[in-house]
């Protein structure tokens, strides 16, 4: 081929072949035998969320009957965690706009921000299968872990492992 007949080729002077014809779908059978076996709340779940969401636990005796600005004082008072958690209200907003015009919130109410979860945010996240880092906890999260076994925290299990894995680096 010459170098005049790849320009031809490039700008279109010479006919392209047709293009193959498309493949048969499927069986119904068989189209949900090849698709993979998915959890419901992992499809319906969104892949950029800012507050982690731990699992539901029963609201500690502790903390019954507070409303938010004494629970957040609480919540001080009772935390296990070395890396020292940081509770206030928060209103967070999605970029979804609502049916009224405005921004639809993603979560309202008291959440939580501490060293564990600046320094692992994305790691988390990219486990749970988001795409943006974790920037806070929920009040589930906290009762769970803050305050009753931070074991229990992926935030703080996954701290720990990297500073397991740097301190061992340094000998």
């Amino acid at each position: 081929m010459s170098f005049l007949d790849s320009l031809k080729a490039l700008f279109g002077g010479s006919k392209k072949p047709a293009a193959p014809a498309p493949a048969a779908a499927p069986a119904a059978n068989q189209q949900q035998a090849q698709q993979p076996a998915t959890n419901n709340s992992t499809v319906s779940r969104p892949t950029n969320r800012q507050v982690f969401e731990g699992r539901r636990v029963e609201t500690p005796e502790w903390a019954q009957g507070l409303s938010a600005s004494e629970l957040i004082t609480v919540l001080k008072q009772n935390n296990k965690c070395k890396f020292v958690p940081l509770f206030e209200m928060k209103t967070i907003m999605t970029t979804k706009v609502g049916p009224d015009g405005n921004l639809v919130p993603e979560y309202n109410g008291v959440a939580g921000s501490c060293g564990a979860v600046k320094a692992v945010g994305m790691k988390v996240a990219q486990q749970n299968g988001m795409q943006s880092a974790y920037r806070y906890f929920d009040l589930n999260n906290a009762y769970r872990c803050c305050c009753d076994n931070p074991k229990k925290c992926p935030f703080y299990l996954n701290a720990v492992g990297e500073n397991e894995t740097v301190n061992a680096r340094r000998h």
